[in-house]
Parts: structure tokens; C-alpha cells; sequence
């Protein structure tokens, strides 16, 4: 199943990919009398694909329910439970910065939903900061509240798979490696969306190919097989001792970054989940 957060006469509706088009989750539960959604949270932390799915097999609202309109996306959801992001997890990203490749473990970061963006939002870099950067990254969707994870148990705790463009104010890192939480938290400096895949559809994880584009041109490109840590491990490493609730999303981490300037358009592409694109606009001083 692939969904959505549609923003729809100024409001927020979960949205459903069928054939012919994107299904209004408010509109079908309205129609067949089912309590479903509001939100794409609530999808996710009340296990509710199943009813969903029963839903949708009612053809006669699931035709009325279709959207009328272009989709106008938001991001998956604005308050993710937590925010993990994965850094110089493809060699190749440790080369733009300059640093060593991290032995054994790549770095890692939490970051406030204050920074969530969605497609088609601008990316506004700040006053702070003179050299930002944007990357193409997977992420995954946790779907059960767990913790102590075993890499092999992995996918029976992921709800699914979306797409992420992560900033950096990386002259800010080049000062000190210390600032990073502080260097990816400015607003509008995470974008999730505008898709979120279902495992089932999904295939081979480790073949899907990840890249960042700035203004139409390839900037890094690579596949999960790539990864110095895939991510089963992560939903491991970062379940233990600790508690990933529900609707957490894991940024694992990009094969390269671009430098974003005022008037930029920055794509996330990975290959079978979506394409992400925002805009990128100077903050007035």
C-alpha cells in the first residue's frame, strides 16, 4: 500500500494510491462507517492497514472517495514520535566532508519535529548558516512500539519505507563534529514524504537506489547494498536499550550531498518509494 498526507481545502486527509488515482481515507471512513485515520500517525500507531484494506473493497465508496483534484501533499506527519538520523553511512559521503569514514558504527543524531517539512515546502536556510547541504536519504517507518531488536527481526517492526531530504549547516560541522545536532535542527531542514511504501511492495531492499538531484543534476547516487550499516541493523542498534515508539522514522543515511542555494529546486529520489522536491529560499536577515 502506498499513502499520503493530503492537504485538502485546508485541511489534512490521509491519502491511498489505487488505481485511477489517490482515495480520501476521511471521505471512505465516512462512507462505509469506520472509524479510520485522522492522521497517517494514526494509521501507523493503531495497526490499521487491515481495516483499510476492508474498506477499500467497498467499490461504490471507494469510488467517492477518490480525490478530485492535483494532489497538494504534506509531510507523511508533522510530530514523528522520534527522529533518527544515520550519517556517513555510504563511504563515499565521508569524502564531502573531508572526515574519515566512522569504524564499526555510522554517526547518529535526534532531531525536534520543528524541522519537518513536506514536497513541495521551502527549504529556508538560515541567517546562521552559509554553506547548507541537502541529501537523498531512505527512510524507514517503525510500526510497533519495540525495543531490543534483532537485525533478523527487524522487518516485523517496520510499518514502512518513504523518502527524506536531510540538511546540514555544514560549515557549522566543519568548526566542530560536536555541533551536529545543532547544524541539522534549524527549521524546514527535514522533508518526509510525500509517500509512505508498505514492506509487501517494496521487494529487494538492499537494491533500491537512492539519489540526490540539485536543479536537475545528479549530484550522488547509490544503492542500500552500498550501506555500511543496512537498515535492519539500524532498527537494532537504535531499539537498544531504548524504546522507538510507534511512528518513529530512521533517516539511514546518504550517498552524497549537495550545496543548496537561494532559488534552488532539490530532489530526493529512491527508486520505488518517491520523489521529494522542495524549493530553497535565503531567509530575509
Amino acid at each position: 500500500m502506498r499513502l499520503c498526507t493530503l492537504t485538502v481545502d485546508g485541511r489534512e486527509d490521509v491519502g491511498i494510491a489505487v488505481d485511477g488515482g489517490i482515495v480520501r481515507l476521511g471521505v471512505l471512513a465516512e462512507l462505509t462507517g469506520t472509524t479510520l485515520g485522522p492522521t497517517l500517525l494514526d494509521v501507523v500507531v493503531g495497526d490499521q492497514l487491515g481495516s483499510i484494506r476492508a474498506a477499500l473493497a467497498d467499490p461504490e465508496a471507494r469510488a467517492k472517495a477518490l480525490l478530485s483534484a492535483e494532489p497538494a501533499f504534506a509531510p507523511i506527519y508533522r510530530h514523528p514520535p522520534k527522529l533518527w538520523g544515520v550519517g556517513l553511512n555510504f563511504r563515499g559521503h565521508a569524502a564531502d566532508l573531508d572526515v574519515e569514514q566512522p569504524v564499526g558504527t555510522p554517526g547518529s543524531y535526534l532531531r525536534p519535529s520543528s524541522c519537518v517539512i513536506g514536497h513541495g515546502d521551502e527549504i529556508v536556510l538560515p541567517v546562521q548558516s552559509e554553506r547548507v547541504t541537502a541529501e537523498a536519504e531512505l527512510g524507514v517507518v517503525i510500526g510497533r512500539t519495540c525495543r531490543d531488536v534483532a537485525p533478523e527481526d527487524a522487518p516485523s517492526v517496520i510499518f514502512g519505507y518513504t523518502t527524506i531530504l536531510d540538511m546540514t549547516a555544514e560549515d557549522a560541522i566543519r568548526v566542530n563534529p560536536r555541533y551536529i545536532p545543532w547544524s541539522k535542527a534549524f527549521d524546514t531542514f527535514c522533508s518526509l514524504g510525500p509517500w509512505v511504501v508498505t514492506p509487501d511492495e517494496v521487494g529487494d531492499l538492499s537494491s533500491i537506489r537512492i539519489t540526490t538531484v540539485v536543479n536537475g543534476e545528479t549530484i550522488a547516487t547509490n544503492q542500500v547494498s552500498a550501506m555500511m550499516r543496512d537498515p535492519y541493523w539500524q532498527v537494532a542498534h537504535f531499539s537498544g536499550g531504548m524504546t522507538l515508539d510507534a511512528g518513529s522514522v530512521l533517516s539511514t543515511g546518504t550517498p552524497g550531498a549537495g550545496v543548496i542555494q537561494d532559488g534552488d529546486v532539490v530532489e530526493a529520489v529512491v527508486e520505488g518509494i518517491g520523489t521529494l522536491r522542495n524549493t530553497v529560499r535565503r531567509a530575509d536577515r
